[in-house]
């Protein structure tokens, strides 16, 4: 395979890496403000690159990234664009069912956007509903907490800045890095990791423009460097490579 990017083959390249493999790899993002200093697509340029890694490593053709995701409560910050979650269902639903009529039978998300996992779950519902496909979606700030110890507690912060250093550093601006404290909205109405009363979590849809002037949250920004963003992106690529091997295992 020449290359693993499907909008880079031909029609008929397509067919031939089709031909012995059932597996297409799919990059989720969003376009959406993280912090000043982070560029507004971070999470699609993260799907893409691990995506394009994984792909190579395994084998399997690479989508097109889908670049907008759900990013209602992040409307209030200039350049962020949003999706509806019932849409995105629907669009990429349709884009998989052009690859199921090439022969793919399971499909690998690599989402990059917290605010696309519901809808990538009935996506995945939607396709063994109606295919038989198999299919599941991944998240890197889920993952490494498990594998690599490192809590990616933060929304374009020390983790998330970091994650991006290791995919493009220049087009992050370090010198406006920084963090805020978020507002309390109550005395007992909290915001940690999520809005929170008394410990429990409050499901309340608080835009983020109300929490922080800033954007970015959780660790500081300021702490992000490349190192700690390559250790990162390497384990969640070994890792989104071990589950690509084991859905090829599934009988389906």
């Amino acid at each position: 395979m020449k290359t693993v990017m499907i909008e880079e083959m031909s029609w008929s390249d397509f067919g031939e890496a089709m031909s012995s493999n059932d597996l297409v790899i799919v990059p989720v993002g969003s376009i959406e403000e993280h912090g000043m200093h982070n560029p507004l697509g971070t999470d699609m340029l993260i799907a893409r690159a691990v995506a394009k890694d994984v792909g190579e490593k395994v084998g399997a053709p690479v989508a097109p990234v889908m670049p907008i995701g759900n990013a209602r409560n992040l409307m209030g910050f200039p350049g962020t664009a949003h999706i509806d979650p019932e849409i995105l269902r629907q669009v990429m639903v349709q884009v998989c069912e052009a690859f199921i009529r090439a022969g793919a039978k399971r499909f690998l998300f690599i989402n990059g956007h917290g605010g696309n996992v519901t809808a990538l779950r009935f996506v995945a519902n939607d396709l063994y509903e109606k295919y038989g496909v198999i299919s599941t979606n991944s998240e890197w700030w889920t993952v490494l907490p498990h594998i690599a110890d490192i809590p990616c507690n933060d929304h374009g912060g020390h983790y998330e800045t970091s994650m991006m250093m290791a995919v493009n550093e220049k087009i992050v601006d370090m010198s406006k890095a920084k963090t805020l404290p978020r507002k309390q909205l109550t005395d007992k109405l909290e915001w940690e990791e999520g809005l929170k009363f008394a410990g429990a979590s409050v499901p309340i849809p608080i835009p983020l423009d109300k929490l922080t002037p800033q954007g970015n949250y959780g660790a500081p920004a300021e702490k992000a460097n490349k190192a700690l963003g390559e250790k990162m992106y390497s384990a969640y690529v070994d890792f989104c490579v071990g589950l690509a091997q084991e859905l090829r295992k599934l009988v389906v």
